[in-house]
């Protein structure tokens, strides 16, 4: 009768520890509802030629770059990326961007400096109107400064990320042409060395690591995988931007993908935009356009925090207007404010183009 009795504890025990193992794989990340909020201030005033900020970069010394993308103010202003000066001053750095040989634009929005020094941008050519023409672009540099810049890679859609992990940069494609479906492409540094890859429908699959549905209750037209970043074990944490589910992709030793699952889906995260991984703080800063709002995901607790959150603001004095990305500059935590497009918070586009700044 003791064994019987011990064996049916341990059976208990272990169902119990499969259960709560199964529970834990399925949502591993919490969100936390008691975090004090921090009130941003302005940054910076990116003036009238800089209708549409995006994309932000550090380089190896700690200067900062940002993309200036102007989708409805091509014709204008043209697109640009831009540096700060030691008073945290945007001036222009780069304004040479190839236009598409078609559309005759470019629109620079993700981007990231790679092991090589140089700057790695996507040009999405959605805004220019054009499917499958977006394309990766390298600017090269050398002693701090631009020299020129190169198409690499051409054929995604709807462009948006640009990250590196050791000598490989990672892609995300929100938005495919069955509008349900995004993806990570992931490309090595010898293969982007080769220049001119055209991505098809017969080698699309050679470069795609991972591909997302937008959840069934998504009914809007909307975008798919937006912000990644990797943390300090290169692990890959992707936010889907029409849903807000955040997934992990973990990897194996040669670069291939181990595995790959939702972390996080709740209805107090609808949307996330740009990833920014902070190592001190262990921590990845999520933008979310949608909400006017920016979270910080601790990976040390393995729970979401609502930093600050507005209603429709300009964004003249720092509060959040369609936030887009996040990085840290100097201790302080930037997010640029995209403010182009009319959405469930932001009514109304202004004449403001800023970047709001916290301390956190």
């Amino acid at each position: 009768m003791k064994s019987r009795i011990k064996n049916t504890l341990g059976i208990l025990i272990l169902m119990s520890t499969i259960n709560l193992f199964s529970q834990e794989s399925k949502q591993e990340i919490k969100y936390d509802s008691t975090s004090k909020l921090i009130k941003p201030t302005l940054f910076a005033d990116l003036g009238e030629s800089c209708q549409t900020p995006d994309g932000m970069a550090l380089d190896k010394k700690g200067n900062l770059f940002l993309s200036i993308t102007n989708p409805i103010t091509f014709d204008k202003h043209g697109s640009k990326i831009l540096t700060f000066d030691k008073n945290n001053k945007p001036i222009t750095w780069f304004d040479k961007l190839p236009l598409h040989p078609i559309t005759k634009k470019v629109h620079p929005m993700g981007m990231e400096f790679g092991p090589d020094g140089n700057l790695y941008v996507m040009d999405n050519q959605m805004f220019a109107g054009k499917e499958n023409f977006s394309r990766l672009i390298r600017i090269n540099v050398k002693d701090g400064k631009p020299v020129n810049a190169e198409v690499l890679v051409e054929g995604f859609n709807f462009g948006e990320a640009v990250r590196w992990s050791k000598n490989r940069v990672y892609i995300t494609d929100a938005l495919f042409e069955n509008r349900r479906e995004s993806g990570i492409y992931s490309f090595s540094m010898e293969e982007l060395n080769q220049k001119n890859i055209v991505l098809d429908p017969s080698n699309k699959e050679k470069f795609l690591i991972a591909t997302f549905l937008l959840k069934p209750s998504v009914t809007k037209r909307t975008i798919g995988i937006d912000g990644i970043a990797f943390d300090k074990k290169g692990d890959l944490y992707a936010g889907n931007f029409g849903d807000g589910v955040i997934t992990k992709i973990e990897f194996f030793k040669d670069g291939k993908v181990k595995s790959k699952k939702v972390v996080f889906d709740s209805e107090l995260l609808k949307c996330c935009d740009g990833f920014y991984y902070d190592q001190k703080r262990n921590s990845i800063f999520i933008a979310n356009y949608e909400n006017n709002s920016v979270h910080q995901l601790n990976l040390d607790t393995n729970t979401i925090s609502l930093i600050w959150e507005n209603g429709n603001e300009n964004g003249a004095d720092g509060q959040l207007d369609n936030p887009c990305e996040t990085i840290i500059y100097k201790g302080k935590l930037l997010v640029v404010n995209y403010d182009t497009f009319e959405g469930e918070k932001n009514t109304e586009i202004d004449s403001f183009h800023t970047i709001s700044s916290f301390e956190l």
